[in-house]
């Protein structure tokens, strides 16, 4: 089978009507995949489902939609938040945790992260096109990076915060995670301990073990989804 390239859009898409993609996207559609007007892309969004379309104006970088393949629908996921790490390292996270299904991704700036800032643009770009390749129909909401304390005086309420420690005695991830749960992750250098006593002033919040062995915080944020996945999907 063909295969036929999917858009993100920010619009509104019904039968007949005719959209605009944007530059990067009709320079990836007819530059890159050389195809020309007449030839089948699809483009989606959570509140109007996924629509099959044809290229018909590459000039305005026109396509119209022509039937609908999937209806919206609600797309449930956890929360993420990642210490800020090495810029090709947070790229891959990012997309893992995209095609895994998170709802919402933090960046975090903790005392020991060795990154201060994120470009949120090329972040988005990434999301967008993880979120395209992997048949998502939503795209994960990506916040301006925050302190450790912002982040749980904001998500502690609503949320299960769970902390991945290294060697923290026996208590697993399956035993204490919720559908609403966000997991935040450390930077390479672990957390300080200021970090650590901060985590003592809220209940919602546990500590847990991934295993014997040390994992990178890409690696841990897979592995947390996962379970997720397995439980709560």
């Amino acid at each position: 089978m063909k295969h036929i390239p999917r858009f993100y859009l920010k619009t509104d898409l019904y039968n007949g009507r005719a959209v605009s993609l944007y530059p990067s996207q009709i320079h990836h559609a007819c530059t890159v995949l050389r195809l020309s007007p007449g030839d089948k892309v699809q483009v989606f969004n959570l509140e109007f489902g996924e629509w099959d379309c044809e290229i018909i104006d590459v000039k305005k970088r026109q396509v119209k939609c022509i039937s609908r393949l999937r209806e919206n629908r609600e797309e449930k996921g956890p929360v993420v938040a990642c210490s800020l790490i090495n810029p090709k390292r947070f790229d891959i996270f990012l997309e893992k945790v995209t095609e895994l299904g998170a709802s919402e991704i933090v960046p975090i700036v903790s005392q020991y992260s060795n990154y201060r800032d994120v470009n949120l643009d090329k972040a988005e770009q990434k999301i967008i096109q993880a979120s395209e390749q992997s048949q998502r129909l939503s795209i994960p909401v990506l916040h301006r990076p925050r302190g450790i304390a912002d982040f749980l005086q904001e998500y502690s309420s609503n949320y299960r915060v769970l902390v991945g420690v290294e060697r923290c005695g026996n208590r697993k991830l399956w035993d204490v995670i919720q559908e609403k749960s966000a997991f935040l992750i450390g930077p390479e250098g672990g957390f300080s301990e200021e970090e650590y006593s901060l985590f003592d002033f809220y209940e919602n919040l546990y500590k847990f073990t991934l295993g014997a062995n040390v994992l990178k915080s890409e690696t841990a944020a897979m592995a947390f989804i996962s379970i997720w996945r397995e439980k709560f999907s």
